[in-house]
């Protein structure tokens, strides 16, 4: 007498089927895996035709114990892997520091940007007003003074970006934040003393034009020495005498 199977799996999904069919035979129970596996030899999609997983009767007992702990499995994971996607969700990833070197070249980008990427925007824009300031007067300026001021402030505003980034690069790495009213402050104090060291420094630049300057103190207010000969005329003064029947260098001299 040929032994009864039963079915104890239903499903649309071949793969799943296969998977389990072999698992149930790995746990000792005769399990056969019967459908049609492969819709697209007749035409239709893959899961469109059932799949059944069907055991002896005397084990079904046995195979849904086993299919019961395999999916009650199967759905703790799907849960703890979604509850450890949420917690990931909900914390905030470790912040990568700042390097300080990257703010230092950043500082030649011009208008504060080493400032920017030291997270303080307040101050770079007053560093970048200081900026346009100095471009001004080396763009609109109509004397040395003003070039040479322009040019020293805008030199003072890049120095002052590059240093004041590097420190705020490395306070920022500490966990020192300042408020956006601290950051303006600074920046203005930044800017105002660029402008001080260009009105001081900017003026005393030689001009290259004007060659260098004479010292009119050591020189005499009078005329050097006897220049009465010099105004007097060539003809009251010759400088030999005239050519004449009497002169030795005369051929026709007696």
């Amino acid at each position: 007498m040929s032994e009864r199977f039963v079915i104890v799996h239903r499903t649309y999904d071949p793969i799943q089927a296969e998977l389990l069919g072999d698992l149930l035979r790995d746990a000792g129970v005769t399990a056969r895996v019967t459908g049609t596996r492969s819709g697209a030899a007749i035409g239709v999609g893959q899961n469109i035709l059932e799949v059944s997983i069907a055991v002896p009767e005397a084990q079904a007992g046995e195979a849904t114990d086993f299919l019961e702990a395999y999916f009650r499995h199967e759905d703790e994971s799907q849960d703890g892997g979604e509850g450890a996607e949420e917690a990931g969700e909900g914390q905030t990833p470790e912040e990568r520091p700042l390097r300080p070197l990257f703010a230092a070249g950043s500082a030649f980008i011009t208008f504060g940007v080493g400032h920017i990427y030291a997270r303080r925007p307040w101050t770079a824009a007053a560093l970048a007003a200081g900026q346009v300031v100095a471009i001004y007067f080396l763009v609109a300026g109509q004397r040395w003074d003003d070039w040479t001021i322009g040019a020293t402030m805008l030199v003072g505003c890049v120095a002052i970006d590059l240093v004041g980034s590097v420190l705020a690069v490395r306070a920022y790495n500490a966990g020192v934040r300042r408020g956006g009213g601290f950051q303006a402050g600074i920046g203005l104090a930044y800017a105002s003393a660029a402008m001080g060291l260009a009105l001081a420094v900017g003026p005393t630049l030689a001009d290259p034009t004007k060659g260098p300057k004479r010292d009119t103190a050591e020189e005499p207010a009078g005329p050097r020495g006897d220049q009465s000969d010099l105004k007097s005329s060539f003809k009251d003064h010759p400088p030999f005498p005239p050519l004449t029947n009497q002169h030795p260098a005369n051929p026709s001299a007696d």
